[in-house]
């Protein structure tokens, strides 16, 4: 029997800043937001819509919208805009299934990046109101996830750069799954 092993898309999978200029197909672009498009989601409602910023120009005029520390994005070789409407998904018991599927098609976008050797990193600080009006985003829409791609820098200089801030903000420690697993009933580790 083989032994089993945790796809390397997901072992290797980083949340870089600091990319090359390198531009993104169209063709790219297309397959990244068809492994979104499929997917699961609710009763298949599939709320989410995106929006993609790749020229420079529109890059510099979301990034004024972003909180100062993600002001990196600037420098992607483009940002996805992740929208959705409450109203298009399931609101059960107070939880709002939007936010999950809307993670979900986050993620299969995300895995399919690392599979081109793209690599992806979401934020969450902007001005949702200044977000809408760059975008034209309809008042009814939430901006659920912002995401800047972009191709890997490979330089000595930046690697290395990286790695110590990533060890410094500790952005490099998984908890032991002992910590986040429990069989059966809570806090029961078998």
């Amino acid at each position: 029997m083989d032994q089993l092993q945790l796809a390397p898309e997901i072992a290797e999978r980083k949340s870089v800043t600091n990319w090359t200029d390198q531009k993104i197909s169209r063709e790219a672009w297309e397959l990244l937001f068809e492994a979104a498009r499929r997917a699961p989601s609710s009763w298949n409602h599939q709320p989410a819509r995106y929006i993609a910023v790749t020229t420079p120009e529109n890059i510099r005029a979301l990034s004024d919208c972003l909180h100062r520390t993600n002001r990196w994005a600037e420098h992607a070789a483009g940002l996805v805009v992740q929208v959705a409407c409450p109203d298009d998904d399931d609101r059960i018991d107070g939880k709002d299934y939007y936010l999950y599927d809307c993670g979900l098609a986050m993620m299969s976008l995300v895995y399919q990046a690392q599979i081109l050797g793209i690599t992806a990193r979401q934020m969450i600080g902007w001005d949702e109101s200044a977000v809408k009006d760059c975008l034209g985003i309809p008042s009814e829409y939430r901006v659920v996830v912002i995401t800047g791609l972009g191709y890997p820098s490979v330089s000595p200089l930046s690697t290395s750069l990286a790695q110590i801030k990533r060890q410094a903000t500790c952005q490099h420690k998984r908890y032991a799954l002992k910590h986040l697993l429990s069989w059966q009933r809570w806090e029961d580790t078998e």
